[in-house]
């Protein structure tokens, strides 16, 4: 399968399949082309580019206006709207309104080109009167929900299919589900009648084509495809072909009818069937063209693949002509001379070794260049100031002094070191670069912004984001958090002041749920996540406290034991001593050492009595000199005498 990506996100091929329409994706803005297929080659034209880059289209249907006769394709956006797109005249001619912004899922226009039903990403059914262009009845069943695709029975207008990933028969009229088809495992993706009696369905990643009976409710045939379903063309009951996720082509023959081989006969009823051709187109023998879409009528096969990763081509085949497997080998056309699939959107040169390649080339920005003139009329703006206020500072260098303009230059020198110094986060910048990078879809330049974990400048920034901004920055915000879930921290900080500044915004939006659906499926499911880290918390902390208490009633026991054993050993020791007569209590010691402190206080003073002297030294004769002395130091001579 070819490595570079499709820039087709969806393409259908008329009822006749002579001209596919296709919608592609450029500068941010999708685009709706329309090519003509003559004998396998292609003629150009114009391109219808939406007005408004959030524009999606979400279903396509080619039909005839009654009134006019004109082949038109009608396209279903993601804002309720139906365009009736002309590709002859490369307008829209008419627009038509659900009343609600939700998106189209699916529609499909009666066989007589009057009557137009469509369903809505709410379960909403609509039905439109082309002859005016007017709503006539909308309504909603409650047992139909999540539906994806709607389909028409042949004869009987009052009756609809609907599906989501079971498939109902709704009665127009009673508004009620008659009767219910065992369905798929994922979304129907493909909803068609074989005749009026069987419809086909088909799913996203399955690779099988179930056949209904309409009244039975019962399974016809299974058809089988080698891969996963893209595309799905029939015609009547007749055949049926499809393309495939490897990019090939399978056609079927005759799908109502069971292979009735040997085997099959063995295994009882099998309703299974595998193809009767596959196709592919390759330009080498190890590059592979995937086909985008087939158109099959009669014994013709359309098919169509994209070369230079833009340029759709064609080719026209007789299928029942063709081998089991068929190999279509194409060539790239590098020598620039005009053949069969000779197309380039910019010429060839023949002087240049190799062409250039429209799939090596990447898109980083969009194509609104509003910013860009504000931006030049700010500098303009700056520059006029500025060549005043030089012009100012020029006449007053005139009148000022040395010592003036020295002081000058050191105070702006300080100044300047002072804003070199300053790394602080200008909010006002910060909410003029996220407006840019939401207005113009730049992520790169998202992720600058986004990278801020200061929470004050985060809150003064969307404090001056604009409140219509707000609902696309929450969305990129669901985006980045369903994908990295590493950053789910940070990010949690912007989704949490948008809710609480631009929440009664918010509230006012009626299509609040669609807008932000990919931000609440996103927080639902991290919330229902809570109850299960809950009950592992506690279940946690539960058994680290019976650890913990076990760990120290294990500590306390061998704390008793260690102690006891001490205790025993300190018991032993002092009544072998006691017994030995070696050690006595030990109040008794202290008051035998205070008992011979005492005595040998006595002696020493009966001795110093009998001596005639003094604790300090001096005998009895010098202590009465002394005092003699010191009574007769307090007279003088007269009071002497």
């Amino acid at each position: 399968m070819s490595t570079i990506e499709s820039p087709v996100v969806l393409s259908k091929f008329d009822n006749d399949g002579r001209s596919l329409c296709s919608v592609s994706v450029a500068l941010n803005k999708q685009r709706v082309g329309v090519e003509a297929v003559h004998g396998g080659e292609t003629l150009n034209t114009n391109f219808l580019y939406l007005e408004d880059s959030s524009l999606r289209v979400g279903s396509m249907r080619w039909s005839q206006i009654s009134s006019t006769d004109t082949l038109c394709v009608f396209l279903g956006l993601n804002n309720g709207e139906i365009w009736i797109y002309s590709p002859a005249a490369n307008e829209v001619v008419y627009k038509m309104s659900t009343g609600n912004s939700y998106e189209i899922k699916d529609m499909k226009i009666s066989s007589g080109g009057t009557i137009l039903w469509c369903i809505d990403s709410d379960d909403f059914f609509y039905k439109f009167d082309l002859t005016n262009f007017t709503l006539k009845d909308h309504f909603k069943i409650e047992t139909c929900s999540q539906l994806s695709k709607l389909c028409l029975l042949p004869k009987d207008s009052s009756k609809i299919l609907v599906a989501s990933f079971t498939i109902f028969l709704v009665d127009v009229e009673s508004r009620k589900v008659s009767q219910t088809y065992p369905g798929h495992v994922s979304p129907v993706t493909h909803l068609s009648t074989l005749n009026d009696d069987y419809f086909l369905s088909g799913a996203i990643n399955d690779r099988f084509l179930n056949i209904y009976d309409i009244k039975s409710s019962m399974t016809k045939s299974v058809l089988v495809l080698q891969s996963n379903l893209k595309e799905v063309s029939i015609y009547n009951d007749e055949s049926v072909a499809a393309t495939t996720e490897d990019g090939d082509v399978e056609v079927f023959s005759d799908p109502l009818v069971s292979a009735n081989t040997a085997n099959n006969k063995r295994r009882g009823n099998n309703k299974s069937k595998q193809s009767n051709k596959k196709l592919h187109v390759q330009e080498t023998p190890t590059k592979v063209l995937p086909v985008i879409n087939v158109s099959i009528k009669k014994d013709i096969l359309t098919i169509c693949w994209l070369q230079n990763a833009i340029i759709p081509h064609f080719e026209q085949l007789k299928w029942q002509d063709l081998p089991l497997n068929y190999t279509l080998e194409v060539s790239s056309d590098k020598s620039g001379i005009a053949g069969k699939h000779s197309r380039s959107l910019y010429g060839t040169e023949l002087s240049a070794s190799k062409n250039y390649v429209e799939g090596n080339a990447k898109i980083t920005s969009g194509d609104n260049f509003k910013h860009v003139n504000d931006a030049i009329k700010q500098w303009e703006l700056e520059v006029t100031e500025q060549e005043r206020s030089n012009d100012q500072d020029s006449d007053s260098n005139l009148n000022e002094s040395l010592a003036d303009k020295l002081e000058a230059a050191s105070i702006s020198h300080v100044q300047i070191g002072k804003k070199k110094n300053s790394t602080a986060t200008t909010v006002g910048t910060v909410t003029v670069v996220l407006s840019q990078a939401l207005q113009a879809n730049d992520h790169s330049l998202l992720e600058t912004v986004l990278n801020n974990r200061d929470e004050r400048v985060i809150k003064d920034t969307i404090f001056r984001l604009k409140p219509p901004l707000a609902v696309i920055l929450l969305e990129r915000l669901a985006e980045r958090i369903a994908r990295q879930t590493h950053r789910q921290g940070v990010l949690n900080v912007w989704v949490k002041w948008c809710l609480i500044i631009h929440g009664g915004y918010l509230v006012t939006i009626p299509n609040l749920m669609s807008s932000l659906s990919s931000l609440h499926s996103t927080l639902k499911r991290r919330s229902d996540l809570l109850p299960r880290l809950l009950s592992l918390e506690s279940r946690l902390e539960y058994a680290l406290d019976r650890l913990s208490s076990d760990s120290l009633h294990e500590d306390e026991d061998n704390l008793e034991e260690l102690l006891e054993e001490e205790f025993e050993e300190d018991v032993e020791y002092n009544e072998e001593l006691d017994d030995a007569g070696l050690i006595e209590d030990g109040e008794e010691d202290e008051q035998f050492e205070d008992d011979e402190d005492e005595e040998s206080d006595n002696d020493d003073s009966e001795e110093r009595k009998v001596n005639g002297t003094r604790s300090d030294g001096l005998s009895k004769n010098e202590v009465d000199v002394e005092s003699i002395n010191s009574d007769e130091a307090g007279y003088s001579d007269v009071e002497m005498q």
